[in-house]
């Protein structure tokens, strides 16, 4: 291995499925765990190199909340010497996991006593893997896997955006093509040990898990990550990093257990076919919070929330938006909003707490310094969706303000920007 190559790695996997009869989070109505499909998980790989450390932690969850990532990483820092900026906490995005917290206007609660398991066991995942360091080689892998996902977002004949994933019909319905291009692309980090045996899996795509049974269930990044398992062994843990999903959905009728099978496939495929490791020099973080505006009401998003009150037949999101909108506090006018970096050699990640759309992340991707980038949606907290400004008014879903997009049409800009610099920071000082 060249001195460029050689790190120490540590991983480790932690089982975190609730109870049955916990409540479920992903939707607009209350559900409660009937049954339990398969085991959620709490994933973690440390890479060390150059005297640096960053762990990443990926949980089967819907998102990630200001409480677990907080308490986590002040824990983790005491326990392993590990910064906030050297620890990205993500979620798979499972609609098939717990809630994690109250949501004004949802008609569910989520149990702290689990919120506090949580945190636990996060950090204990952590500590694990911080003592479990091995000498090890990354190779990375990338590959195109058509026909897993499709945009869920259509543009109309009236310029508008519309959830829907039917095939199309020729503008019949009023439908004349999707709203943006998809990133079919899938990354992968694999970890081998000196004797070049597979310890650990990182992956990238973006695919909306959205299937929403009353059960407990990984969904297909879940179904991925035993696949990858079965090959390699169960002490093999597969962290999914989500990608840009937020206007992305599964394959229209494709069973999400097959998505899952077929990404694994493709993992491994990039995987395999690699023969030289990543240099792993340097190992770098930076995390950087950037105040963003939030909505205001205005007496045009009055007109149309007054609009909207006059439909004989609200849909149970519309309702629960009109709830949002009547409790909405305009205070604070800003937040400070995490964007997280990570450097891996020649490799970033860019870790974003929305449910980022694919222009964003095509745009990073296509500014960033690194060789290969993979952008990690609902980083470390939630932020709700994150449309690209020219799509922020155009009135589908994740467009939806005041629910489902929390901030300024400009967010996006701002975010990508900042993302963009912090890149480039890093990369120019590592010269």
């Amino acid at each position: 291995m060249s001195e460029s190559g050689k790190c120490r790695v540590g991983v480790a996997q932690i089982d975190i499925t609730p109870s049955l009869g916990s409540n479920l989070g992903g939707y607009f109505h209350a559900r409660r765990a009937k049954e339990a499909r398969g085991k959620l998980y709490t994933r973690t790989m440390v890479i060390e190199n150059g005297g640096k450390r960053i762990a990443l932690v990926a949980n089967d969850l819907l998102y990630i909340t200001d409480e677990i990532s907080t308490k986590a990483k002040e824990k983790i820092s005491s326990s392993c010497g590990l910064s906030p900026e050297e620890v990205m906490i993500t979620a798979t995005h499972t609609h098939t996991g717990p809630a994690l917290m109250i949501i004004p206007g949802l008609p569910y609660d989520h149990d702290p006593v689990y919120v506090g398991e949580l945190i636990e066991k996060i950090v204990e995942c952590v500590s694990k893997a911080c003592g479990s360091m091995f000498d090890a080689e990354i190779y990375f892998g990338k590959t195109e896997a058509e026909g897993f996902s499709i945009s869920k977002l259509c543009r109309m004949k009236n310029g508008k955006d519309i959830y829907d994933i039917r095939p199309m019909d020729g503008g019949k319905d009023g439908r004349i093509g999707f709203s943006a291009p998809l990133d079919n692309s899938v990354q992968v980090l694999c970890v081998r040990d000196k004797d070049k045996k597979a310890r650990a899996f990182a992956i990238n795509y973006a695919c909306h898990p959205n299937s929403g049974p009353d059960y407990i269930w990984a969904e297909w990044p879940g179904e991925m990550a035993e696949t990858i398992s079965l090959i390699y062994g169960q002490d093999v843990p597969c962290l999914f990093l989500q990608g840009t999903a937020g206007d992305v959905d599964c394959m229209y009728k494709l069973p999400h257990d097959q998505i899952g099978r077929g990404i694994a496939g493709a993992a491994i495929m990039a995987a395999e076919r690699e023969l030289t490791p990543l240099s792993v020099l340097p190992v770098d973080s930076r995390l950087r919070y950037v105040p963003i505006p939030r909505l205001l009401k205005t007496p045009e998003t009055d007109r149309i929330m007054n609009e909207l009150r006059k439909k004989p037949d609200l849909s149970l999101p519309e309702k629960t938006w009109l709830t949002r909108y009547d409790l909405w506090n305009p205070e604070p006018k800003e937040i400070n909003i995490p964007i997280h970096c990570m450097r891996i050699g020649n490799t970033a990640l860019v870790g974003m707490p929305w449910e980022v759309f694919t222009p964003i992340g095509l745009e990073i991707k296509r500014y960033s310094p690194a060789t290969s980038t993979m952008v990690v949606e609902l980083a470390n907290t939630r932020c709700g969706y994150l449309p690209p400004i020219e799509q922020s008014l155009r009135g589908g879903y994740g467009e939806w303000p005041f629910i489902t997009r929390l901030f300024v049409p400009e967010a996006a800009t701002m975010a990508a920007n900042t993302a963009i610099e912090m890149l480039w920071e890093m990369w120019d000082s590592a010269r």
